[in-house]
């Protein structure tokens, strides 16, 4: 742990964000197919840093425009999730490189 964030809290970002990304690939795969239950990523602190989550079928037609620009916005935001925690956990390599570096 490193100024009191641990290297899981970017671990558990980027996982999270896949998952986003994955229901709103789904609800595109699905937006014609009769019965499909929309997919939603309900995300909460995790009790030792970073985050949780799980995903969750909703009642919600699937077939509408909005749904559509919903799922669209969803997935590019879970790209830019997962590449802000991504940043994060190589800093966060580098500054551990580099104190490791100065020790030896």
């Amino acid at each position: 742990m490193i100024n009191g964030i641990p290297s899981s809290a970017s671990v558990s970002g980027m996982a999270v964000a896949m998952q986003r990304v994955d229901a709103a690939a789904s609800n595109t795969a699905n937006r014609q197919t009769e019965g499909f239950q929309r997919l939603r990523v309900e995300q909460s602190a995790a009790p030792n840093g970073g985050v949780q989550a799980r995903t969750v079928r909703t009642t919600e037609a699937n077939d509408t425009d909005q749904t559509a620009i919903r799922d669209a916005i969803d997935a590019r935001v879970g790209q830019r999730d997962f590449e802000a925690n991504a940043a994060a956990f190589r800093a966060r390599e580098d500054a551990l490189g580099s104190l490791f570096d100065q020790r030896a």
